[in-house]
């Protein structure tokens, strides 16, 4: 199995303390592919639940397209517009609940999908994708 590395890299900006700290940082994917990174509902950089939703849409895209090239399907564009619900445990503790994607594919040549096909390819998507598969979040897909 394969190993997926991130580096993260945090500096201290200003006092640190308990009532408050600096949460800017950067994500490193590759030598040269990073990401501005921060805490929720920041302006310069994506927070982790945006991350985890855009996991789950990457990974539910990859996955689908994959299948769609399988059956010889022309896929032209995909886009989605994903969302995490950050909500309250009864223990008191927050965590993503629920991840909805409203996926959009558009299709080519000869052999274009019903929306019967359409939602099976994305249920099949779903069942197969290894973020799916790693997470206890709810997923809702809505397609159009």
């Amino acid at each position: 199995m394969a190993d997926h590395v991130i580096k993260i890299e945090w500096q201290a900006q200003g006092e640190f303390s308990h009532e408050g700290f600096e949460r800017r940082h950067s994500i490193q994917f590759q030598s040269d592919v990073s990401i501005a990174a921060g805490g929720a509902g920041n302006e310069y950089g994506a927070d982790p639940e945006q991350m985890l939703a855009a996991a789950m849409a990457s990974c539910h895209m990859q996955t689908f397209l994959a299948l769609a090239a399988k059956k010889r399907l022309k896929v032209e564009s995909y886009s989605d517009t994903a969302e995490a619900e950050l909500s309250q445990r009864d223990d008191g503790k927050f965590w993503v609940s629920r991840i909805t994607l409203n996926p959009k594919a558009t299709f080519s040549g000869d052999k274009i999908p019903d929306t019967e096909a359409i939602r099976a390819m994305h249920d099949k998507a779903h069942e197969h994708c290894f973020i799916a598969n790693s997470t206890s979040s709810e997923v809702v897909v809505n397609i159009a």
